[in-house]
């Protein structure tokens, strides 16, 4: 099985030895990306702020590797605070506006005061 590593085009530099996205047997597997812009800066201080850069940074991934939101089938979301799950929730549905993928959701600390990290696997364009 041929297996290929992707990068974001504009993505900040990665903060420990791993690859943002890797392409293989069809499918992209896409590192949590946090909400973090280009310079490796929180994109804000509100969690709104950071889901958003951090939707930005999947969508750069995704679309590097071959694939788009819509052929996203899997994702897993961390985050420091249950408390943004409502605010998770409209933020996914305007980036999955249908048939969203599957989800899994937990609140976890996340490094250098990160509010958000979202990853996933999508499956690769035709």
């Amino acid at each position: 099985m041929e297996r290929e590593v992707v990068t974001g085009a504009g993505m900040p530099a990665q903060i420990g030895p791993y690859s943002q996205g890797v392409r293989a047997g069809g499918f992209l597997f896409v590192s949590g990306q946090p909400g973090v812009t280009a310079s490796g800066e929180a994109a804000g201080p509100t969690f709104g702020e950071q889901a958003r850069q951090a939707f930005a940074n999947l969508d750069a991934v995704l679309r590097a590797g071959g694939s788009r939101p819509d052929l996203v089938v899997s994702t897993t979301v961390l985050v420091a605070d249950q408390a943004d799950f409502a605010e998770l929730n409209e933020l996914f549905a305007e980036f999955f506006p249908s048939e969203p993928p599957t989800r899994m959701t937990m609140q976890v600390p996340l490094p250098r005061g990160l509010l958000i990290s979202i990853g996933c696997t999508a499956v690769l364009e035709s």
